[in-house]
């Protein structure tokens, strides 16, 4: 594997290489790797109610300050008592013994147990000194005063003692892991009510055309609908992003620039859809290398080896990315998942953001007619199993309406898929 795939690893850790820039149209990878490297650093941080913090990364390591459980703990309903009381019971010979006392979850320390003596526990008590194990009450016999117990039982049954399932000073999450459920469930456990998080990042997006018109506006003669923005927006707030300006823009320079400079100054991520081909009206290329110019950033890639999406750009900026889509909504959607979720990982302050590579079944079909080029296609993944999507072929909106969560990778040059044939896939 070369270096300029080491971004593409099963465990999803980059290892990022030093490639200078190029202005040639670039292979995947080589394009991921320079807008890894030039991503902005993140060190902001906040805190948030643990609630609130789900999917979010976290700031620092949170170690453990009390053992889990913080007390030797009761498992079952049933009687506390020493195991070496009952080892020689059996249904022909079982032993009673005298109940002193009866404990509850949330009670204060009972009475130490002598031998010969059991305590009345439900799930969740403190284990009464002296006891080490509990039996089920319905492996006994029992009144207000004694208990018969007809069975030997092991000691540490039963029972959970301190620290068992966690010691002090246990790491619980490490700065750059995702918080979820579980996690958090810990940080409650500890009785954590908030967490430190580093903030979400900056985004801003741009949809260009003077073709585009917003959703609930009447369509004139020539004009369509923007798509792209409501596809972005939705898929940058589930990842968590701030969006800090969403616009759509006609094909004015002046106007364009003046917005992307806005945008530029107040994000982590500035994002583009259309105009960034090579026709007369494609100008967000010519306007990313201005701003690159007079910012002191630099034009990163304006193409890449692959389709869809081979007119794609990118710029870096002091503290600032730009990254141009193309107009076409799944075009876009296929570089923003293979581009920018990367990206947008890393700025909000995740260890693990390199795209992962697994192999999968095609279970139909997909005719690549443009064998001379790399196709980067749609499709869900169900288990081993993965689907393309509809109309994956022709790149048509249709493609959007299943519900996506990988990439099938198909190198140029290949035969066309067919059902039952291993493929590599990408995890979106």
């Amino acid at each position: 594997m070369s270096h300029t795939q080491q971004l593409f690893t099963a465990g999803g850790h980059a290892q990022l290489a030093a490639f200078p820039p190029e202005r040639e149209k670039l292979p995947l990878e080589e394009a991921l790797e320079l807008l890894l490297r030039h991503a902005p650093t993140v060190t902001a941080s906040e805190e948030v109610p643990l609630f609130d913090a789900d999917g979010r990364i976290c700031f620092a390591h949170v170690r453990a300050t009390l053992p889990q459980p913080p007390y030797d703990r009761v498992q079952v309903d049933g009687y506390a008592l020493r195991s070496a009381d009952i080892a020689s019971a059996s249904p022909e010979r079982p032993v009673m013994l005298l109940v002193t006392q009866h404990l509850y979850a949330g009670d204060a320390p009972g009475l130490p147990l002598e031998p010969g003596q059991a305590a009345r526990v439900t799930t969740g008590t403190m284990l009464p000194q002296g006891a080490d194990c509990v039996v089920w009450q319905e492996d006994t016999l029992a009144d207000s005063q004694t208990v018969v117990i007809s069975r030997s039982l092991a000691a540490m049954r039963n029972c959970r003692m301190r620290g068992q399932d966690m010691e002090g000073g246990s790491l619980l999450a490490e700065s750059g892991d995702v918080l979820h459920s579980g996690t958090l469930s810990l940080l409650a456990g500890q009785g954590h009510a908030h967490v430190r998080v580093f903030c979400r990042p900056r985004v801003s997006l741009l949809a260009t055309g003077s073709e585009l018109v917003l959703p609930g506006a009447p369509l004139p003669q020539g004009g369509i609908y923007n798509i792209s923005s409501t596809l972005l927006g939705l898929r940058l707030r589930k990842m968590g992003a701030r969006i800090v300006h969403m616009a759509t823009r006609g094909d004015n320079r002046r106007e364009l620039q003046a917005y992307l400079a806005e945008m530029l100054a107040g994000s982590d991520l500035v994002l583009t859809t259309g105009g960034a081909s090579v026709g007369p009206r494609d100008l967000v290329p010519g306007i990313a290398a201005d701003l690159a110019a007079q910012q002191g950033g630099s034009l990163l890639f304006q193409g890449l080896r692959l389709k869809p999406g081979s007119m794609t750009l990118a710029a870096a900026l002091p503290q600032t990315l730009l990254l141009g889509l193309s107009g076409n909504p799944v075009a876009a959607a296929a570089t923003f998942g293979l581009l920018a979720v990367p990206v947008l990982k890393k700025i909000s302050g995740a260890t693990r953001f390199a795209p992962v590579r697994q192999k999968a079944v095609a279970r139909n079909d997909f005719g690549s007619f443009r064998k001379a080029e790399r196709r980067i296609v749609l499709a869900r993944l169900e288990g081993k199993d993965v689907y393309f999507a509809r109309d994956a072929q022709h790149m048509g909106q249709p493609a959007l309406c299943d519900d996506c969560n990988c990439f099938v990778d198909i190198p140029a040059g290949s035969n066309p898929v067919r059902k039952g044939m291993e493929v590599d896939i990408i995890l979106a």
